[in-house]
């Protein structure tokens, strides 16, 4: 197989730079074929993913492209790919600060590992990608982890802008930067109100909403499962919706979602399928797999698709 590497070298704080050199010595020395280039500035990975689509168009079967970055990198890639029709394999090395699609798939958190894997791969898989259209702008796109409005979505806003998350990458602690700002979001989100709709046509009406999150696999804010029952091969989202209560009420949640368990909680109210409709009656944040959406009314329809990701998954080694 060739590579087109796509590389973030601010990923994880500037982290991914040191990573990538250390990955292209090795892929130096066992002659691996490939051509890099690099991201500089938001946005950039979906134009580059478009242009190495339509010029490897037809090399679907020997070429592959591969992600050096966090989760916001590889989401741009794979937008990119989809927007320009593209079927070429997806790797992913991850270098980031959260990294939570290589839990949900099975990569190792150690960059080298994660490119042997890729390297030992034979075929590719096809996992299950989120789609979403927002009615009021006229937007669609596609995430790999998750699509969060409200509590989430503001957690991520504050992180981004934290200069506390640089430090703590280095220290290899990105998760502890989105549960830092939790608190401070906790005391200052309003709830507001969204409508779920049922594929039976059955309205569900949420005047408090303090959570609304639809996952595609477990994991969120750098290793939090808040879909346990997720899985990327599988052809369903899970939607989570929690209403604001008492602050008891709401500390216990947020406890439960710190251990995994928040989705079965009786505070909390699950829809599993793989089309979702809801829709958000005030100005909230939003955010998909970590990338700031702004802050917005949405009328959002989620379906699912395929994608063919390239690597092996150590979930399947420990399985066998």
């Amino acid at each position: 197989m060739e590579y087109s590497i796509i590389v973030n070298p601010l990923a994880g704080s500037g982290r991914a730079k040191k990573i990538w050199q250390q990955l292209q010595s090795r892929l130096n020395e066992l002659n691996i074929v490939y051509q890099v280039v690099e991201t500089r500035y938001h946005g950039h990975a979906v134009d580059l993913a478009e242009r190495i689509a339509h010029r490897f168009a037809s090399a679907a079967a020997t070429h592959v492209v591969m992600v050096v970055g966090g989760d916001g990198t590889l989401h741009e890639t794979l937008n990119g790919l989809i927007k320009a029709n593209s079927s070429l394999p997806l790797a992913y090395i991850p270098a980031g600060s959260g990294n939570d699609f290589a839990r949900g798939y099975g990569l190792s958190q150690d960059p080298m590992t994660a490119l042997q894997q890729a390297l030992d791969a034979q075929h590719p898989t096809l996992i299950n990608v989120g789609h979403y259209y927002d009615a009021i702008k006229q937007e669609e796109g596609y995430f790999l982890n998750n699509l969060g409005v409200g509590f989430d979505a503001a957690i991520v806003s504050q992180a981004n802008a934290s200069s506390a998350k640089k430090r703590l990458n280095r220290w290899h602690l990105g998760n502890l930067s989105y549960l830092s700002q939790a608190l401070g979001v906790l005391y200052n989100q309003e709830p507001f109100e969204t409508m779920v709709q049922e594929k039976n046509g059955h309205h569900h009406l949420f005047p408090k909403t303090f959570i609304l999150i639809a996952s595609n696999h477990p994991y969120i804010g750098g290793g939090f499962k808040i879909a346990p029952d997720e899985s990327l091969h599988s052809s369903t989202l899970e939607l989570l919706v929690v209403e604001r209560r008492n602050w008891l009420i709401t500390f216990w949640c947020l406890r439960q979602f710190a251990r995994g368990r928040l989705n079965h909680s009786r505070f909390a109210k699950c829809f599993r399928a793989s089309r979702l409709h809801y829709v958000t009656t005030s100005l909230e944040f939003a955010q998909t797999d970590g990338e700031e959406m702004g802050s917005r009314f949405m009328d959002l329809t989620l379906d699912t698709c395929q994608y063919p990701f390239w690597g092996t998954s150590l979930k399947e080694k420990k399985f066998n």
